[in-house]
């Protein structure tokens, strides 16, 4: 018998232990995802094997993929505390007291009384000076459950009240709409990119929550007597602007849908017609036959024709797509994938975006980009253009997207002193 694995019965005991901690959920020890089948778990020693640490009950936890990959052999310790060594390698001070969230993430049998939850959340507001819900789902933080806010004050901004901190606005359908209408008078060209607390705005989830009515966006702009900044397609438009396109062309075929033309692209036409033959009907159009769609041939014609006149290496697949005459949809139909088109039409890109990423992976990325002299990107949407992990990725394993830039800036720094 292998007395490194875990027995069922132990990997059974520490599920229950997990659940009772996290009511009802199952979640990772260590950043806090919640896991919803034995296939996304990891039954992991808290002091590694390899350091002699035993297989059982008190040295097992459950980890994701992510952070059993990551903690590898690392006994919990040593893992936890990571980012506190490379703060203190930035030239930070750090707090002495390293253990308490060790404490806090292994001790899964000692019940969660309101004076304890009090108590963690009063130390982490001195330290910190502020407290957010999000800060209650990052296992770092040695924080309870966020469960437990609910179940001990009721909202976030009540358990604020209760330590003397600013709370957020209350939102309410009668004060969004005030509000919505004060600032569209001053900035009547405002997106939905505004839509944020820095603004004093609410975001637009929690418009369209106490507003059922309005769908999205341009509804809401629309209501608020505002001209929209961009083409708003109704199926009416469609085959207004499809009718005036005939008046000069023999028929509509899919290539043919472009901004260039003054029609939708193909995806406003298959979400209101269904087909492009019931669409090509509707606006009296010839129909295009199943053997005229465009084929694999006509794309790595088109592609070539564009790869004679640019070159064969584009920096993403936005870079080529601003130029190909036709949609991304006909290449998925065709194709498959955008991968196997551009490898059969000899296309190769500088940057291509990795699907997902460990917490090593982001950090190694960053630091071999930091490394080569490059500034840290001003903005989250030019991550991705570097051949960077996105700002969503960064965020699932810190707090701000620009936190571990600046953190291994100065580390790199102080290194080559």
């Amino acid at each position: 018998m292998n007395d490194r694995v875990f027995s069922d019965s132990i990997q059974y005991q520490a599920v229950l232990i997990n659940l009772e901690k996290n009511n009802g959920q199952l979640r990772c020890a260590l950043c806090g995802k919640i896991l919803t089948s034995k296939a996304e778990c990891h039954f992991d020693h808290i002091v590694a094997y390899a350091k002699g640490g035993k297989s059982t009950l008190d040295n097992c936890q459950i980890l994701c993929m992510d952070c059993n990959l990551s903690k590898s052999d690392k006994d919990l310790h040593d893992f936890l505390l990571e980012e506190k060594a490379k703060r203190f390698m930035s030239g930070e001070t750090i707090n002495s007291e390293y253990n308490k969230p060790i404490q806090a993430a292994s001790n899964t049998n000692e019940k969660m009384t309101k004076e304890k939850f009090d108590l963690i959340v009063g130390d982490f507001i001195k330290e910190h000076g502020n407290i957010k819900k999000i800060d209650f789902t990052r296992d770092k933080n040695g924080l309870p459950s966020v469960t437990y806010i609910t179940k001990y004050y009721g909202t976030i901004n009540e358990l604020k009240l209760a330590f003397g901190l600013q709370v957020d606005k209350v939102w309410n359908r009668e004060n969004i709409w005030e509000t919505l209408v004060n600032y569209s008078k001053i900035n009547p060209k405002f997106k939905q990119k505004d839509l944020k607390k820095e603004n004093g705005l609410p975001s637009l989830p929690c418009i369209l929550s106490y507003y059922p009515e309005y769908k999205n966006f341009s509804d809401i702009k629309i209501a608020l007597g505002q001209e929209l900044n961009y083409e708003l397609w109704t199926k009416e438009r469609v085959v207004i602007a499809s009718r005036k396109y005939l008046e000069t062309h023999d028929r509509i075929t899919e290539k043919d849908l472009r901004k260039e033309n003054g029609l939708p692209t193909a995806k406003v036409i298959y979400n209101f017609f269904g087909t492009l033959q019931d669409y090509q009907k509707e606006i009296g159009s010839d129909i295009t036959k199943r053997n005229e769609f465009i084929s694999k041939e006509e794309l790595i014609r088109a592609a070539n024709e564009i790869t004679k006149n640019n070159g064969s290496i584009f920096e993403s697949k936005t870079a080529f797509m601003d130029k190909f005459p036709y949609s991304l949809s006909v290449i998925s139909n065709r194709f498959g994938t955008f991968e196997s088109f551009a490898k059969a039409a000899n296309i190769e890109l500088l940057n291509t975006k990795k699907v997902k990423y460990t917490k090593r992976e982001v950090d190694d990325c960053i630091l071999s980009y930091l490394k080569d002299g490059n500034s840290i990107p001003t903005k989250a949407k030019q991550l991705t253009s570097l051949n960077l992990p996105s700002s969503a990725t960064i965020l699932r394993f810190y707090d701000d997207w620009k936190e571990p830039f600046v953190l291994f800036s100065k580390m790199i720094n102080m290194t080559s002193k």
